[in-house]
């Protein structure tokens, strides 16, 4: 550490010359400082998770490039791997982690036809996508495991059906951590309505994108959680935010 950051400020200003020589561009702002603050909810969310030893699935609606997937994935196969048989009542299961499986929800062809957000031209139609070969192609890359890993490919609206919740229902899957990156208000309604049957006590909800759209109430993610608590058949209790976008919630039974 510098000993100028024992002097006043106490820290590094954005223009001394040892932080501008390192210099930064957006993407390394979104993929560096953006993803360590992604990171340390999801080691603190499978820390609290396996400590209250919920058994349950990890659903991500909205997967590209797969950096999250490979975060819990990755948190999940260490836990087990360093906590062992003997530290709780979670067995890590054949190919390592604690999941009963690992759910990728995606249409795996970018955002849907008609997809136009004045306020974030990138929100257009094709975009963000990552197909289903590539998503597994990076998995393996960055080391993960394929077994338990479950595809759910198709827009929201066609593949969240009743046909694939009776599926789920036969399996008795339950989630314990729901990631929704999606974007779209109208993504996220569906994610959040399909996924309500699903919920546990003490499972974790994380809305990656909850303050776009400006952190008004009426539009985007946040309109979307809105309407689904006036419906959903769980309460929920703030749990932790992440960065100045995210924030994440621990489902309650209803009151």
């Amino acid at each position: 550490m510098s000993k100028e950051i024992y002097r006043e400020p106490y820290f590094l200003p954005a223009n001394h010359h040892s932080f501008v020589s390192n210099g930064e561009t957006w993407i390394e702002n979104n993929q560096q400082f953006r993803q360590s603050q992604k990171f340390w909810f999801y080691r603190c969310a499978l820390d609290y998770l396996i400590d209250n030893d919920l058994v349950g699935s990890y659903f991500e609606f909205g997967i590209h490039r797969a950096r999250t997937f490979t975060m819990a994935m990755s948190l999940d196969c260490f836990y087990s791997n360093n906590k062992g048989q003997t530290g709780g009542a979670l067995t890590p299961l054949p190919g390592g982690g604690y999941f009963t499986d690992y759910v990728a929800f995606d249409s795996f062809k970018g955002f849907p036809d008609g997809t136009s957000v004045s306020e974030h031209p990138i929100y257009t139609s094709g975009h963000v996508k990552t197909g289903e070969q590539e998503f597994l192609d990076l998995l393996r890359s960055y080391g993960q495991s394929l077994n338990r890993v479950r595809l759910v490919s198709g827009f929201y609206e066609e593949s969240l059906n009743q046909d694939l919740a009776a599926e789920f229902k036969k399996r008795s899957s339950r989630a314990s951590l729901v990631c929704i990156d999606c974007n779209l208000y109208e993504s996220y309604r569906a994610a959040l309505t399909w996924c309500d049957e699903f919920l546990q006590p003490g499972a974790i909800v994380y809305l990656d994108d909850f303050n776009t759209f400006r952190a008004q109430h009426d539009r985007g993610p946040r309109r979307a959680w809105n309407e689904y608590l006036n419906s959903s058949r769980w309460d929920f209790e703030q749990f932790l935010n992440v960065g100045w976008g995210g924030r994440s919630f621990v489902v309650q039974n209803k009151h």
